[in-house]
C-alpha cells in the first residue's frame, strides 16, 4: 500500500499553497482519505471538478470568515482554487491555490458577491489528468433584498405607499437603493418597531439621499442600519438619526428614585457605515427627549461627516450624541475609522451626552451590567471647540465603564482638554484606554492629557492636514503616518 497520494503530512493537517497576503487554511477532515494508508481505485482517467451544489459556504459564529467546502473527487491530485469579489476581480482573494484537502477557510466581509473557481488537479502517480474545467458557484454575503426601491422616489412618500410589513418585527428587512441613484427626504421618516437597513446596491457607486424639509429625519423604535449611501442633509433642521417621539415599543417598567419610568430597549443595532453625511445642521443620534431610550449598540464607521451645525437647530447646549434629556444612555457606543468636522456658525456644546440613569438602574431591570465608549482611528477637527467631549451622568467614574480613545486625532475640540472631558474629569481611570493620540489646540499647542491619558503615547506633532478648509485632512507629519493614526482614509497613498 501507498501513502495517501495528497501528502506526506496527512497525520496533522494538510498543505495549502496560497496568496501571500492571504490568511488560509485547508482542511483534510472531510476528504475521504484513510491518514494511515491509501491507494486510489481511480486511475488512468480524466477527473472531473467536484459539483457546484455539492460546494457548501458556512460563515463561522462571528461572520468573520468562512469555510468553503467541497467533495473529494476520487484520485485527484488536490485542488486549484481560485476566489474573487465580482467589484474587484483584478485583485483575486484567492490565485490559483493548490489545496491539499477538501475545504478552505478565508475571511468573510459583509455585502460582498463572490466567485469561486474549483478546478481538480491531476495526480501523475495514477496517471489522472486534471478536469477540463473549472467547477464555478456564485454567492453572496449581501442580506436577501427585501424590496429595491427606484431611483427619483422620495424616501418619505415611497414608505407611504408602500407601508413596513407589520408581520416582519424582528425581522431585519433589506431596502435597496439603486447604484448611483438619486433620492430625496422631504419629511420625518419612522420605521416604527421594524428593524431596518438602507443600502446601496453597489459598494462603489453609492445612492445619494438628499434632505429637502426641515423635518427629514430617520426616526426609529428599533435597529437601523445605513450603508453605502451619500446623504446631503442641508435643507433639515432635525436629528440625522432620532429616537421615535411615539415608541413603537413596550417599555420596561422601572422604578429609581421613588418614580417609575419605562426603559426603552433597542437590542438590535444602529449602524452607520462606509456613509458620507454632508451638511448636518443638527444632532447625530438624538433620543427625542422620551425618557428613556437604552440603544444597546450605536455604531458609526467608515464615514465622512460634515458638521454645519446651524444655530436654528439650537444644539449648542446639547450633544451631536445626545441621550441626557430621556435620561438613558447608549451601552456600547463606538466612532472608528471616521471623521467629524465642523464648519457651522455654532457647535453642540458635547460629542456625546448621557442622562443620569447607569449600570445600577439597569442591572436588574433589562440585565446590562457594563457601558463602552470606544473612539478608534477618527479624525475630529473643530468639533466642540468650546464645549466638552463628554458629559456621562450615572457612568462617568464607574468600575463597570470602560472608555477606549485609540490612534485618533483632535484639532481644537473640547476647550483643549480632549482627555479630562473625554473621562468626565474623572483622573487615573482604570478602565481608560489611551493610545496615540494627538490633541492639538488651535493655536498649534498641544493640551496636556495626563491624569487621563496616562499612556505616554500621545503624539506632540502637527498632522500637516492638507487642507482642512475644504474637507481634506490628509496627514503629513511623520509620527502619525508612521503609527497610522486618524482616520485611514487620510493617510498618505505612498
Amino acid at each position: 500500500m501507498k501513502k495517501n497520494h495528497l501528502s506526506n503530512l496527512a497525520k496533522t493537517g494538510c498543505l495549502l499553497i496560497s496568496s501571500v497576503a492571504l490568511s488560509l487554511f485547508a482542511s483534510c477532515a472531510r476528504d475521504g482519505f484513510d491518514d494511515e494508508q491509501w491507494e486510489s481505485k481511480t486511475q488512468n482517467t480524466q477527473l472531473s471538478s467536484p459539483d457546484a451544489n455539492d460546494i457548501t459556504i458556512t460563515p463561522s459564529a462571528d461572520g468573520k470568515t468562512m469555510t468553503i467546502t467541497w467533495p473529494v473527487v476520487s484520485g485527484a491530485g488536490g485542488y486549484i482554487v481560485n476566489l474573487y469579489d465580482t467589484n474587484n476581480p483584478e485583485t483575486p482573494i484567492v490565485t490559483d491555490s493548490l489545496v491539499d484537502g477538501c475545504s478552505i477557510t478565508v475571511k468573510r466581509e459583509e455585502d460582498v458577491n463572490y466567485v469561486l473557481k474549483i478546478q481538480t488537479a491531476a495526480n501523475a502517480t495514477y496517471s489522472n489528468t486534471a478536469a477540463a474545467s473549472a467547477t464555478e458557484k456564485s454567492f453572496s454575503t449581501f442580506t436577501p433584498t427585501y424590496m429595491t426601491i427606484p431611483s427619483g422616489s422620495d424616501l418619505y412618500e415611497w414608505f407611504a405607499a408602500n407601508p413596513l410589513p407589520a408581520d416582519s418585527i424582528g425581522t431585519n428587512i433589506n431596502y435597496d437603493l439603486e447604484a448611483g441613484g438619486q433620492y430625496t427626504l422631504s419629511n420625518m421618516l419612522d420605521f416604527g418597531a421594524n428593524t431596518v437597513t438602507l443600502r446601496s446596491t453597489s459598494k462603489t457607486n453609492w445612492a445619494t439621499v438628499t434632505f429637502t424639509g426641515e423635518t427629514s429625519s430617520f426616526e426609529i423604535s428599533a435597529g437601523l442600519t445605513l450603508k453605502y449611501l451619500n446623504f446631503d442633509c442641508s435643507g433639515s433642521l432635525s436629528a440625522f438619526i432620532a429616537m421615535s417621539a411615539t415608541p413603537a415599543i413596550a417599555g420596561v417598567p422601572v422604578t429609581a428614585w421613588g418614580t417609575t419610568y419605562n426603559f426603552y430597549v433597542i437590542s438590535d443595532p444602529i449602524v452607520v457605515m462606509n456613509c458620507k453625511i454632508d451638511n448636518l445642521n443638527s444632532y447625530f443620534f438624538w433620543d427625542n427627549q422620551v425618557t428613556c431610550w437604552f440603544p444597546a449598540t450605536v455604531t458609526v464607521d467608515n464615514c465622512l461627516v460634515h458638521l454645519t451645525t446651524s444655530p436654528e437647530a439650537k444644539i449648542s447646549s446639547a450633544a451631536y450624541f445626545w441621550t441626557n434629556k430621556g435620561a438613558g444612555f447608549v451601552r456600547n457606543l463606538t466612532v472608528s475609522n471616521s471623521t467629524f468636522y465642523n464648519t457651522g456658525e455654532s457647535s453642540a456644546k458635547y460629542f456625546y451626552q448621557s442622562g443620569g440613569f447607569g449600570i445600577s438602574q439597569t442591572k436588574e431591570s433589562i440585565g446590562w451590567t457594563d457601558n463602552t465608549l470606544t473612539y478608534d482611528h477618527c479624525t475630529f477637527y473643530n468639533v466642540c471647540p468650546k464645549g466638552q467631549w463628554g458629559n456621562y451622568n450615572g457612568l462617568a467614574g464607574k468600575s463597570t465603564s470602560y472608555w477606549n480613545m485609540l490612534d485618533c486625532i483632535f484639532y481644537n475640540c473640547s476647550s483643549g482638554a480632549t482627555a479630562r472631558r473625554f473621562l468626565h474629569g474623572k483622573q487615573n481611570q482604570a478602565t481608560a484606554t489611551f493610545q496615540n493620540n494627538t490633541y492639538m489646540k488651535e493655536d498649534g499647542t498641544f493640551e496636556t492629557p495626563t491624569p487621563y491619558d496616562n499612556s505616554g503615547t500621545q503624539i506632540e506633532e502637527d498632522p500637516q492636514f492638507k487642507d482642512p478648509a475644504n474637507g481634506d485632512f490628509t496627514i503629513s507629519g511623520p509620527t502619525q503616518v508612521a503609527r497610522g493614526t486618524g482616520d485611514p482614509r487620510w493617510l498618505p497613498s505612498e
